[in-house]
């Protein structure tokens, strides 16, 4: 038993690898909520910021939006 030849032409397709995406290329365009646009920015640059202390920016940014979202709900 032979195995089956391929043509000479043949390659096989290999996807092209997509860029990781950024704080940047994730970040939606503007809400019109002050609060909520500012905890937006905030949790992109925190990507910037040293591991120790982004926890603290995404909790403050959590903060900022569930108050807001309390505010809206009441």
């Amino acid at each position: 038993m032979t195995s089956p030849q391929l043509p000479l032409s043949f390659s096989p397709s290999v996807p092209t690898p997509r860029p990781m995406p950024t704080p940047a290329t994730l970040m939606p365009g503007p809400t019109g909520h002050h609060a909520v646009d500012a905890a937006v920015r905030a949790v992109a640059n925190a990507a910037e910021l040293p591991l120790s202390e982004q926890l603290a920016a995404y909790e403050a940014a959590h903060r900022t939006l569930r108050e807001v979202l309390t505010a809206i709900e009441a």
